[in-house]
């Protein structure tokens, strides 16, 4: 199950990539870390390949994360089949878009795209500063309000391999990717 994204937030995203400077990005709904958002991402093509090779699908339950770190050892400190730009949270509040993205700190930029006199707001202004958000109002998508704070390098952990995986997964389902058949066991 995905949730359903606003009609004009869709029609518009090709801009709001654009003024991220994330264009040519693939854009998927994810579930990560318990809330769908719209994850920018590029898809590790070397990487996939080596996957569909050894037969290795997307990781992308915490359980299944595990057991996978567990029989292949290096698995955490392969690359990432994606590298994440960022989230964007199309929403009609400010205060749904900042609780959308809050935990998605670690992992990305985070960009709320909401309509123009919410994103103009005090409030906002005031969050977005502080918080390294990026905003974009709906109705004026080719223009940032608030540019988002770039993302520090962090060492990988295990949370952010289980996001990366699945975004992963996402990807390879929303966009007809072909996935690895089976774990290859023994």
């Amino acid at each position: 199950m995905t949730m359903r994204m606003p009609a004009d937030a869709v029609a518009v995203l090709p801009q709001v990539l654009e003024v991220l400077g994330w264009q040519g990005r693939r854009v998927v709904q994810a579930r990560a870390l318990s809330n769908w958002r719209w994850v920018a991402c590029e898809l590790d093509e070397a990487e996939h390949e080596t996957r569909l090779r050894e037969g290795l699908p997307p990781a992308a339950d915490a359980i299944l994360l595990r057991c996978v770190a567990h029989r292949y050892p290096d698995f955490l400190s392969r690359p990432a089949p994606v590298r994440i730009e960022g989230a964007i949270a199309p929403r009609r509040t400010w205060a749904a878009a900042r609780n959308n993205l809050g935990g998605f700190v670690s992992f990305g930029a985070r960009v709320a795209l909401v309509p123009a006199a919410v994103a103009r707001g005090l409030p906002v202004a005031v969050d977005a500063v502080y918080y390294g958000f990026g905003v974009v109002a709906l109705e004026e998508p080719d223009r940032l309000v608030h540019p988002p704070e770039p993302v520090a390098a962090t060492e990988r952990t295990w949370m952010k391999r289980l996001v990366e995986e699945v975004v992963y997964d996402a990807v390879l389902r929303q966009t007809g990717q072909p996935l690895p058949v089976a774990l290859r066991v023994g």
